[in-house]
């Protein structure tokens, strides 16, 4: 009896693994489609890292509204974003790169399904 509940423990934190890391690779693909679709030049942004996959719940309505309205200097004008803020909780990773020569981050923040990016800081 000890040893099938061992195997089921095993069996869930397995696949419980293995979903964050779909996920994440998941969050980190649309990124990366973000910067090639978006960036003003995208060929001098050299990706270097990605923070683990994280939800937050203190993003309000009106703090998306006036991040995506802000202008960023290596992102073009127009963006348009794939997702809309729904309910309490986003997810968000935070992209390390090389812009030519300085080390610089952003945070894409995505809807909690992740079918798109909601906004970036």
């Amino acid at each position: 009896m000890k040893r099938l509940s061992l195997y089921i423990i095993i069996g869930v934190s397995t696949l419980l693994l293995l979903a964050s890391c779909g996920q994440r690779y998941e969050a980190k693909q649309l990124a990366k489609d973000f910067v090639d679709t978006y960036a003003v030049n995208p060929e001098k942004i050299d990706i270097t890292d990605f923070s683990k996959l994280d939800s937050t719940k203190v993003i309000s309505d009106s703090l998306v509204q006036v991040l995506r309205k802000k202008a960023d200097p290596l992102f073009k004008n127009g963006i348009t974003y794939t997702a809309e803020k729904q309910g309490d909780k986003l997810l968000y990773i935070r992209m390390r790169f090389n812009y030519e020569g300085q080390e610089m981050a952003k945070t894409f923040y995505f809807d909690p399904d992740l079918e798109g990016i909601v906004m970036f800081k």
